[in-house]
C-alpha cells in the first residue's frame, strides 16, 4: 500500500484542462451551458441551480477555463466570503477592478471600505462609481442599522440627513452612467493584457450566494435587476445557488410576495445541474464509475486503466450495492468525495486495506454512510444482538410483506409492554423515509454468512473516524 494520498484535495488538477480531467460526466452540459453565455444578448442574469453539493463550482470553472480561451473577460466571486458586508455591491466592484489591478490595494488595507476609498483616490479621474455607490449604500445603512427613525429625529439629524438625500437624489442615474463607464474601461484593459484580442463580454460567475442571509441574497439580487443590468452593456451574470434555499430568503424578506414569481422576474434564464453521466463504456452505473474515478485520484494513480490490477475487485464488489451510488446518500457528488475521502483517512492510519480486503468495502461503506447519516442507528449498534438485528432487517427490506407500513402495524398490536430487539433500528426502518431504500440497496449484505462479525469488526475501526 503506497503512502501518498489527496486527502480533501480538490478534484480539479491545475496541470489539466476540464474535459481532460472531468469525473463527473459535466462536458455535455458545460458545453452547452457555454453556448447559451456566448450566444446570450446582455444584459442577462442567469440562474445556474442546483442543490448543496451537486458541483456547481466545479461546472463554474469548467466554464470560465473555455471562456478566457474566447476572449470573455471573467469573474468568479465567492458571495461567501463577503457575507459580513451589508451588500454585495461593492466587494464585486472591487473583485473586478482588483482582478485587472491586483497592487491598486496598498499592504493592510484590507477593509473593503479601505479598498474603495484607495481605489477611488487612485482613480478618481477615471471612475467615481465606487463612490457613488458607497454614498448609496451609507445611506441605505444609517436607515436599516443603526436604527435613526427619521421621522422622530432630532434637527440637527434630519437636517444631515436631508442635505445627503437632497445631494444624492438622482444617484441611481449617475450609478449607471459610471458602471457603464466602468465596465468599458475594464474591457479596455482586459484588451490591452490580451494583446489587444477584443473582449466580448464581461461574465460575473457569483457562487455560495444561497449561503448568505437573506437580506444579503435578496440586496444583491435586487441591485443587479436595479443598477447593473444597463441595456446595451456587455454584461452577464451567472447566479450559482440552490433555487429553493433563495425561494425560502425571498419569501423571509418578503412574506407577502410568491418567491419562485419573484426570482422569475430578475433571473432570465434558468439552468440546472446535471446529474452525474457515464463517461466509458460498459463499466457499470455512473455513480460506481465516478466513485472510483474520485477514489483513484486519491490513491494518486495516474492510469485510467486498470485492467488486471486491485482495483477491478474493488469495482466487482461495488457492483454488488450498485445502486446506492444514483439515490441521495451518495449520489451527490460532495457527499460522494467526503466518503471516499473517509476512505483514505482509514487507509493511511492502516486500519484498513481496501485493495487487500474488497469483498469487505461494501460493509465498510455501508457502515460508514449509515454513521454519516444514520448516526442513532449506529449508535445502538452495541453488541452481537443489536448487528444480527441489523442483519434482519437487510433481509426485511427485500419482502413485501414486511415493509414499513406492516412493520408498523404490527407493533402497533402487540401489547404496549413488548420489548423491541433494537428500537433505533425499528423505529429508522418504519419512521425514517430514507433508511428503508437504503437498507434495500445493500440487502445483498444479508447474503454474507458472518455479517454480523465482520460488521463489528469493521465498526471498531470506524472508532476514530468521524
Amino acid at each position: 500500500m503506497g503512502d501518498a494520498y489527496r486527502i480533501g484535495e480538490c478534484f480539479f488538477p491545475k496541470d489539466k484542462s476540464y474535459g481532460d480531467s472531468d469525473t463527473l460526466g459535466f462536458n455535455t452540459a458545460r458545453g452547452i451551458f457555454i453556448g447559451i453565455i456566448e450566444a446570450a444578448t446582455s444584459p442577462l442574469t442567469i440562474g445556474l441551480y442546483g442543490p448543496w453539493g451537486s458541483g456547481k463550482t466545479t461546472m463554474i470553472n469548467g466554464i470560465v477555463e473555455q471562456l478566457q480561451k474566447d476572449n470573455y473577460l471573467t469573474l468568479v466571486f465567492d458571495a461567501w466570503k463577503y457575507r459580513h458586508e451589508s451588500n454585495l455591491v461593492l466587494p464585486l466592484m472591487c473583485a473586478l477592478e482588483s482582478s485587472l489591478s491586483p497592487a491598486v490595494c496598498r499592504d493592510g488595507e484590507k477593509n473593503v471600505v479601505e479598498r474603495v476609498q484607495y481605489w477611488c483616490r487612485a482613480r478618481r479621474k477615471e471612475f467615481s462609481l465606487l463612490g457613488s455607490l458607497g454614498l448609496v449604500l451609507a445611506n441605505q445603512y444609517i436607515n436599516k442599522e443603526i436604527g435613526i427613525d427619521f421621522d422622530q429625529a432630532d434637527t440637527a439629524v434630519k437636517k444631515k440627513l436631508l442635505k445627503q438625500y437632497e445631494r444624492y437624489e438622482d444617484n441611481v442615474k449617475k450609478i449607471e452612467c459610471e458602471y457603464s463607464e466602468f465596465i468599458r474601461a475594464c474591457l479596455e484593459e482586459a484588451k490591452k493584457r490580451s494583446g489587444n484580442r477584443d473582449i466580448n463580454k464581461v461574465v460575473f460567475f457569483i457562487d455560495n450566494l444561497d449561503r448568505c442571509l437573506p437580506n444579503i441574497v435578496i440586496s444583491l439580487l435586487e441591485d443587479i435587476s436595479s443598477f447593473l443590468s444597463i441595456r446595451g452593456l456587455p454584461c452577464i451574470y451567472v447566479l450559482a445557488m440552490d433555487k429553493e434555499n433563495v425561494i425560502k430568503a425571498v419569501n423571509h424578506r418578503y412574506p407577502d410576495f410568491d418567491g419562485a414569481h419573484y426570482l422569475e422576474k430578475i433571473v432570465q434564464v434558468a439552468l440546472k445541474m446535471p446529474v452525474p453521466q457515464q463517461n466509458n463504456k460498459g463499466e457499470g452505473s455512473a455513480g460506481r464509475y465516478h466513485f472510483m474515478k474520485r477514489y483513484e485520484w486519491g490513491k494518486m494513480y495516474e492510469k485510467d486503466s486498470h485492467a488486471g490490477d486491485s482495483r477491478d475487485k474493488v469495482y466487482k464488489e461495488l457492483a454488488k450495492v450498485e445502486n446506492i451510488f444514483d439515490d441521495d446518500l451518495l449520489g451527490n457528488p460532495r457527499r460522494m468525495e467526503r466518503i471516499v475521502n473517509k476512505l483514505m483517512l482509514l487507509e493511511a492510519a492502516r486500519l484498513f486495506d481496501v485493495e487487500k480486503n474488497p469483498a469487505d468495502v461494501p460493509a465498510l461503506l455501508f457502515l460508514l454512510l449509515l454513521a454519516e447519516y444514520f448516526p442513532v442507528v449506529y449508535a445502538s449498534l452495541k453488541n452481537d444482538s443489536d448487528f444480527r438485528c441489523l442483519r434482519d432487517f437487510l433481509q426485511m427490506s427485500i419482502q413485501v410483506q414486511t415493509s414499513p407500513f406492516n412493520k408498523r402495524k404490527e407493533r402497533e398490536s402487540m401489547p404496549p409492554q413488548s420489548k423491541i430487539l433494537n428500537e433505533g433500528i425499528f423505529n429508522a426502518y418504519c419512521d425514517d423515509r430514507k433508511f428503508f431504500p437504503f437498507l434495500k440497496g445493500f440487502s445483498n449484505l444479508a447474503e454474507v454468512s458472518d455479517l454480523q462479525n465482520r460488521l463489528q469488526q469493521i465498526k471498531s475501526y470506524l472508532n476514530c473516524i468521524g
